[in-house]
């Protein structure tokens, strides 16, 4: 909360690091006591990630022995019908390609699950690509030649377009409705940022967000090789795997950006190089809906690391987990716009 940050601007004293307040301890991070911390953290995951794979990953259901429903249209007396049935994935998958593809490439019931983990990936990623560049010109597309570029490139372009395009949407969304439609409410003496705040917290936003967007890019690609525990469908461990292994996830999460969070406050490279830049909006008068991703580039990938590290401990659905870092998105907007509202449990809000 602002109240931690204050504190922690008020320990920082004239070139000498981190000063003791009242009868509390001095505190002291360093490089070595920061490696400590993380050797230890990522033996203990890589200790659950032992007892994961030896427990529920044993039982996960191969994708070949999946069966999905399907409607296959009857011609009745008077009427088309569908009929819905179940059929066998590969079945599925194997008519699937053939009608969009116009052959079938691949004997899905004799890939092994990697491969056919892979493909959906693949197919999913292309889904997603076909989504966010209809934004782009047809001319542009073609004149950067944008089928051509590996899967990886087009993930990070996808990433980066869709990062502006909520960054600046929603941030201008809320910031119209909390200063000009509620703003009577919200800001009844009317101390709202400054335009030459927000301006700034928008420059080092948008200057950051290339690099944001590697991060997600890079996870989608690893993910696709089948080096995480991420899986694709939901029956691959069933409801309720898939919601233990959610909150377990989240738990992981949140432990690792508080610790993230915290070393770069405590460890004083971090904080002088990295974090202070965004803390030059932490005051009540220059926050505002802008200011939730205005870091250093690095900072901001150190924070969301987390999310992408667990993958590697906990069975993840991929595609809740992206789902995860739009509302992550929405979160931090909401907890930089200085509007005091009780919406718990979701933490820092407000």
């Amino acid at each position: 909360g602002r109240e931690n940050f204050d504190v922690t601007e008020k320990r920082r004293g004239a070139g000498r690091g981190w000063e003791t307040m009242g009868a509390s301890t001095k505190t002291i991070e360093t490089f070595g006591s920061t490696a400590a911390k993380a050797l230890g953290f990522a033996v203990f995951c890589f200790g659950v990630r032992q007892i994961v794979l030896a427990t529920t990953v044993t039982n996960k259901h191969q994708l070949r022995d999946l069966t999905v429903w399907t409607t296959q249209s009857t011609v009745g007396r008077n009427e088309t019908l569908g009929v819905a049935k179940s059929v066998k994935l590969p079945d599925w998958m194997s008519d699937w390609e053939l009608e969009h593809d116009g052959r079938r490439a691949h004997d899905f019931a004799k890939l092994d699950d990697q491969a056919f983990q892979r493909y959906l990936l693949e197919q999913e990623a292309e889904w997603k690509n076909e989504l966010a560049f209809c934004l782009l010109p047809q001319a542009f597309k073609e004149k950067i030649k944008l089928d051509t570029w590996p899967l990886i490139a087009r993930a990070w372009l996808r990433s980066f377009l869709l990062a502006n395009l909520i960054y600046l949407g929603l941030g201008l969304t809320w910031a119209y409705y909390i200063y000009n439609v509620y703003g009577f409410r919200f800001f009844p003496t009317g101390a709202t940022p400054r335009v030459g705040d927000v301006a700034e917290q928008v420059k080092v936003s948008l200057g950051a967000l290339p690099m944001y967007s590697f991060l997600p890019a890079l996870c989608e690609n690893i993910v696709e090789r089948g080096w995480t525990l991420a899986y694709v469908r939901v029956d691959e461990y069933g409801w309720a795997n898939y919601l233990f292994y959610f909150f377990a996830y989240m738990a992981f999460v949140e432990f690792g950006v508080y610790w993230n969070h915290r070393l770069l406050h405590d460890l004083r490279f971090g904080y002088d190089k990295l974090h202070y830049i965004h803390h030059k909006y932490n005051k009540e008068n220059t926050l505002s809906p802008f200011a939730g991703l205005a870091f250093h580039p690095i900072d901001g990938i150190l924070q969301a690391i987390p999310y992408f590290w667990t993958l590697f401990v906990f069975p993840m659905h991929a595609l809740t987990y992206e789902l995860m870092l739009f509302s992550t998105a929405v979160w931090t907007t909401n907890i930089h716009d200085c509007v005091e509202v009780e919406c718990q449990p979701i933490m820092g809000a407000g």
